[in-house]
């Protein structure tokens, strides 16, 4: 009787099992063979079920017993293989990957290089990008800091990293320097949609480990573009939002069309905006072409970016008082008008010349043409050179004004080439590399449609050029890199030593009273880092590094050689030294991560603007400056529906007297919340809080721009060809300021640029 009981028991048991099969929850973390970096969005399918990789490589995913669970990723070897609770993927490339995926001195990986860093993937971009200028989706990353002068996000838009300007955060795309070699800014408003082409984005904090280009004092950002795809695509997409906010957008990708070694991508963009705040229109168009070739030991990729801009803005913000009137914060006048061209040409090359040594290079050649228009009234002839008979004294010309049309160009180009190479073992990897890059400026202003009609007479409707300048710098960079794991050890030490030599001069004409300077000044820096990643455990790890860099002086921080009155002071490079710490937790369904960091800063060139004259600023020098503040960022992927990211920074900047820099948030908090309700579909809430800012160095609580939160929420729909994005930024409707000035006149006066309240984006696109 037992026997027969157990025997049916058994039966049932099986039979169950079989009516319903059993299940096992699957997760685990999937890294690239090599550098055991992980791989984000790797596709992970288990019969009916799918899922994808997080930013950290990790995944979940429930696999019903009898399927097995493949692993796919372009570029790397399919993995297929029988499920168990806990897994570690390795995927092998296919082919030979560029710089872009393979271990690179200048991409800091998790586990290997010891600095503070963060990765926008593909998907991120996708979800949270729609019409913004780069800025703007880089602010919900630890640290990271933007606004807008238009208020919506579009136009000339600005970033920061732990309280440092985009003066000094080294910016590349696809290993191209985008820094200006004059002014060390970046125009965004020049690059329009190019987060549409995006493999990623990697954001470092501090001086990293970027070893050529801008030096990276507060940060470096490096953007890759994608080129290669499984499949041909022809993608059409169209968005519309607030304030005749548009983008048109066509792109062509060819997967397998050209064969297996070759891919092609070409995309063409329009972006247009009103802007929220009044005369701050803009109108940038966009074109990407990339070609690829893939052979057996080596990878070229050429790219070419081509960017314009038309763009309207004011120079003033909002007096403080006007800042919460929903009508007067949005007020403006006709200001000026900005209009640049820019092509980016770059050729990036990987071979493997052995087992153990590969060459990397990337040659570019970058140039931009365009002027910023103005008109102005009651202008003296002396300042614009107007004696064009030599018929005045000074002082009539002094005395004598006229209104005119004012513009003021620059025409420049620079190139360069950036040779690597790597040798490595087991146990140990080197790489000796260079950078060697040229610049070209021309400056020149131009005046017409003048009021006097002395000059009408003399001139006609000509354009008369009053200045021209032309800057020169060549710079030369070396550097070696050196990582050391040894076999066995929980302990791995990085080392850089960067040398950085600039040549610069100066020629003006001297048309008019111009005195015809001609400066010249030579810097050469020599900067070390040195740094050390200790595995308490397989998914914990500590890091610890110190570094030094320098940079030279802005050309307008010695002089503004389009200004007549203007003579040359002497400016002195600016120096850092950064001492950092860490931990790093990765396990099975996110991360966790926590830095500190010290600053010490000397020279540190500061600026206030030039109210009486726009697009220009006044400069000052802070002997030393103090740069402190902790981060920390955390990811959670609780099931294929539900996942959660958040991240926070305490920024602590301070003058020696211990007040606070101006314009940086005292405080940076962000969180995430994605649902997937069905496979097809994704509802996120972000959620921003920003902290107090000053507006100027003695802290005047009266001009300080409040703490605020905004919350922005959104949808994804995908089928088949057809996806929809819907944004809603701003929920609640919150009036708030991102940036400021502030002075005494008549007391002390404090002026604004405010944010745009509750405003939606909604993007259609079809891929065949």
């Amino acid at each position: 009787m037992k026997q027969y009981l157990r025997f049916s028991y058994v039966l049932i048991i099986l039979s169950y099992t079989h009516i319903f099969p059993q299940s096992i929850e699957v997760s685990g973390i999937v890294v690239e063979g090599e550098s055991h970096t992980p791989l984000v969005g790797v596709n992970i399918l288990a019969g009916e079920s799918g899922t994808s990789s997080n930013k950290t490589g990790a995944f979940s995913i429930i696999v019903q017993d009898g399927f097995e669970i493949s692993f796919s990723y372009i570029g790397y070897k399919k993995i297929s293989t029988n499920p168990r609770p806990s897994m570690t993927i390795i995927m092998e490339p296919t082919v030979l990957e560029s710089d872009a995926i393979t271990v690179n001195a200048m991409r800091a990986i998790a586990g290997v290089t010891p600095v503070s860093f963060s990765n926008l993937t593909a998907k991120e971009i996708e979800t949270r990008y729609t019409v913004e200028d780069i800025p703007m989706i880089l602010a919900s990353e630890p640290g990271v800091w933007a606004y807008s002068e238009s208020g919506n996000g579009t136009g000339y838009s600005y970033v920061s990293i732990r309280g440092f300007d985009q003066s000094r955060i080294g910016v590349m795309i696809d290993g191209v320097p985008l820094n200006d070699n004059e002014s060390h800014q970046v125009y965004w408003v020049d690059h329009g949609d190019l987060l549409a082409d995006a493999s990623d984005v990697q954001i470092q904090r501090g001086i990293g480990n970027s070893l050529y280009g801008s030096s990276a004092f507060g940060g470096s950002i490096n953007v890759n573009t994608q080129i290669a795809s499984d499949k041909r695509e022809i993608k059409v997409s169209y968005g519309s939002g607030d304030w005749n906010t548009s983008k048109t957008s066509l792109r062509y990708r060819s997967g397998k069309d050209l064969g297996e070694d070759l891919s092609l991508t070409i995309r063409t963009s329009q972006v247009e905006s009103d802007g929220y705040r009044e005369n701050h229109n803009s109108k940038q168009k966009g074109m990407f072409f990339g070609l690829e070739h893939r052979g057996e030991k080596f990878t070229n990729k050429f790219r070419a970016h081509l960017g314009y801009e038309n763009t309207q803005l004011l120079w003033d913000g909002i007096h403080i008082n006007d800042i919460n009137d929903r009508m007067k914060r949005r007020a403006g006048y006709q200001a000026f008008t900005d209009d640049f061209v820019q092509q980016i040409y770059s050729l990036n090359t990987t071979s493997r010349l052995s087992n153990n040594i590969f060459f990397r290079n990337v040659s570019y050649l970058v140039r931009g043409k365009g002027y910023y228009e103005v008109q102005k009234t009651g202008r003296d002839y002396y300042s614009y050179n107007l004696d064009v008979n030599d018929q005045y004294t000074d002082s009539q010309e002094q005395n004598l004004s006229t209104d005119l049309l004012r513009r003021k160009w620059i025409d420049n180009n620079y190139y360069g080439v950036v040779p690597t190479v790597t040798w490595k073992n087991e146990e140990l990897r080197i790489d000796i590399g260079g950078e060697f890059r040229k610049y070209t400026g021309d400056h020149y202003g131009e005046v017409s449609q003048f009021s006097d009609v002395n000059l009408v007479a003399a001139l006609g409707d000509d354009w008369y050029r009053y200045y021209r300048y032309v800057g020169k710098k060549s710079s030369v960079t070396g550097f070696g890199h050196l990582v050391w794991h040894p076999i066995g050890q929980p302990f791995t030490i990085m080392a850089d030593i960067q040398n950085q030599s600039h040549r610069w001069t100066l020629e003006q004409e001297t048309i008019g009273h111009a005195a015809g300077h001609s400066l010249s000044a030579n810097w050469d820096f020599l900067n070390p880092r040195i740094g050390m990643i200790w595995d308490i455990g397989d998914s914990l790890h500590w890091f610890v590094n110190w570094g030094k860099a320098q940079k030279e002086p802005a050309d307008n921080q010695i002089i503004n050689a389009d200004d007549v009155w203007a003579e040359p002071v002497m400016a002195a490079a600016e120096v850092i030294t950064d001492l950092e710490m860490g931990i790093d937790f990765t396990f099975s369904k996110g991360h966790a991560r926590f830095n500190s960091y010290r600053i010490q800063y000397l020279n540190e060139q500061l600026k206030n603007i030039n109210v009486s004259q726009e697009g220009e600023y006044d400069y000052y020098s802070a002997d030393s400056t103090d740069h402190s503040g902790f981060e920390w960022e955390a990811a959670f992927t609780f099931n294929q529906r539900w996942s959660l990211s958040a991240n926070g920074a305490l920024i602590m900047n301070f003058f020696n007297n211990g007040k606070s820099l101006p314009n940086i948030p005292s405080t940076l908090f962000n969180l995430s919340v994605n649902y997937r309700p069905r496979k097809n579909m994704l509802l996120f809430i972000h959620w921003k809080r920003v902290g107090h800012m000053y507006v100027d160095n003695a802290n005047t609580e009266a001009g300080m721009i409040n703490p605020f939160g905004l919350l922005n929420v959104g949808a994804t729909y995908k089928w088949g060809g057809l996806d929809v994005l819907i944004k809603v930024n701003n929920v609640f409707d919150k009036l708030y300021a991102t940036y400021g000035y502030g002075y005494e006149w008549d007391g002390f006066q404090a002026f604004h640029w405010p944010g745009a309240p509750r405003n939606s984006f909604v993007n259609i696109s079809y891929t065949l």
